[in-house]
């Protein structure tokens, strides 16, 4: 099974986790690694690169970082440099969802093709939807007749 691996600050990746099994239901194989304050960076690398050994039963990982440019993000790219995994930065439920319901059937290849079009998806602009539908729902006097 494709291994997942979400790395964030905080307690992000443990709630978005949280989350993603409301959806889809209690998730193997997919573990949390979060960077705290006062954690050091060595122990913090160490438990990435050991939940990425325990993920890689051959059918590889995929690894989701919260941003860009951050502590987690920096540690999952020196990782690239000793491990073949697929990483994203950016992740977002719809990501993490996509990557929980798909992996099953799908190649490392079709899943991280799949995720990636999922994140690259716009955000939806709720309060334009909702006026958008207002105006589309208001009925004149003419249309009621």
């Amino acid at each position: 099974m494709i291994g997942i691996l979400i790395a964030t600050h905080g307690g992000f990746a443990e709630g978005l986790l949280s989350a993603v099994e409301l959806i889809a239901g209690k998730q193997d194989h997919v573990e949390t690694v979060g960077l705290y304050h006062g954690d050091g960076i060595e122990v913090f690398e160490k438990k990435v690169n050991d939940a990425l050994d325990r993920l890689d039963d051959g059918d590889g990982v995929i690894a989701f970082v919260d941003i860009l440019g951050g502590s987690p993000s920096n540690v999952i790219m020196r990782s690239l440099g000793r491990k073949k995994f697929y990483a994203i930065a950016g992740v977002n439920m719809a990501m993490t969802v996509q990557a929980c319901m798909m992996r099953d059937g799908s190649s490392l290849d079709e899943l991280y093709e799949t995720v990636l079009q999922t994140a690259k998806q716009p955000p939806i602009l709720l309060h334009e939807m909702y006026e958008e539908m207002s105006a589309g729902s208001e009925a004149t006097e003419e249309d009621e007749f």
